[in-house]
């Protein structure tokens, strides 16, 4: 079936993150993410092949996702900017073949 027609779509994440970041979590606004709630927040694995955490999700097609990326299940584990900056919320409309790409700079 394709994924039009279909209710949800394979979204694939690739994170990157600073040396010595052995957990990566993303928790967002739907239920594959967690619904903001970090103890269901999704974790990814570390791909040796492209140095990246990754991991796939079916989502609701065309709903709009706000995500996090976290080093903990924790909120103080959240993502920073270059300075230890709050960072807005990364957004995203779920598509067929989608791949959603994040480098993170610090974390809490």
């Amino acid at each position: 079936m394709a994924c039009a027609k279909a209710k949800t779509c394979k979204v694939e994440f690739k994170v990157s993150v600073p040396a010595g970041v052995e957990h990566v979590y993303v928790c967002g606004s739907v239920k594959g993410l967690g619904d903001w709630e970090v103890k269901d927040a999704l974790e990814l694995t570390y791909c040796e092949a492209c140095g990246k955490f990754t991991a796939s999700k079916m989502l609701p097609v065309d709903a709009t996702v706000e995500f996090k990326v976290l080093a903990d299940k924790s909120w103080d584990s959240v993502e920073k900017g270059l300075w230890h900056e709050d960072l807005p919320n990364h957004s995203f409309i779920v598509e067929k073949g989608l791949v959603v790409e994040v480098g993170v700079c610090n974390f809490n």
